[in-house]
């Protein structure tokens, strides 16, 4: 198991280059970085090392901070909200109205889309690279992208060539 401390003024004072490093990182403007330092606890205690022993092998590792960017931020969880809302008029009106090829048409564009943002926070909680390894990330998230752009096709051939979409939830619920 390790330790992660955070670069404190206490750990700092332990550790000479430890102190340099993060003040050299702390005094650049132009590296947008946190140290973060780690030490083994198994180390320590199999190797007979005192706890002033083990901040003489703390490592510094820095850390990339990401810069807040509003468009993956607060404006993609509005428009998750939005196309949320939009699929219960949608919902309402061809269960009302019936068939229509325009409601067939936005309902084969948005529930698409929703399921797509539905997975891909999945994927982005639980198998991010940390889990799954940088390849396997990227391999997830292509296939996610196919399946839905594979999905966003279907819907279209099957609104346009056959029945619709609506007309399937009606004949499949009376079935």
């Amino acid at each position: 198991m390790a330790l992660r401390l955070a670069a404190s003024p206490l750990a700092l004072s332990r550790s000479t280059p430890s102190l340099r490093l993060a003040s050299a990182m702390r005094s650049s403007s132009a590296l947008n970085a946190r140290v973060y330092f780690h030490a083994s606890r198994s180390t320590a205690s199999t190797a007979g090392q005192t706890s002033d022993d083990v901040t003489a092998a703390y490592q510094a590792v820095p850390y990339k901070t990401i810069t807040p960017n509003q468009v993956h931020g607060s404006y993609h969880w509005d428009f998750e909200r939005l196309l949320t809302i939009s699929m219960i008029p949608l919902f309402a009106a061809s269960a009302i109205h019936g068939a229509h090829p325009i409601t067939d048409g936005l309902l084969g564009v948005v529930v698409p889309i929703h399921c797509h943002m539905g997975f891909d926070a999945m994927v982005t909680d639980y198998l991010h690279p940390g889990n799954t390894g940088k390849w396997g990330n990227k391999a997830v998230v292509w296939t996610l992208r196919g399946v839905t752009v594979l999905a966003l096709v279907g819907c279209y051939q099957f609104n346009t060539t056959d029945i619709g979409l609506t007309e399937l939830v009606k004949r499949s619920w009376t079935a």
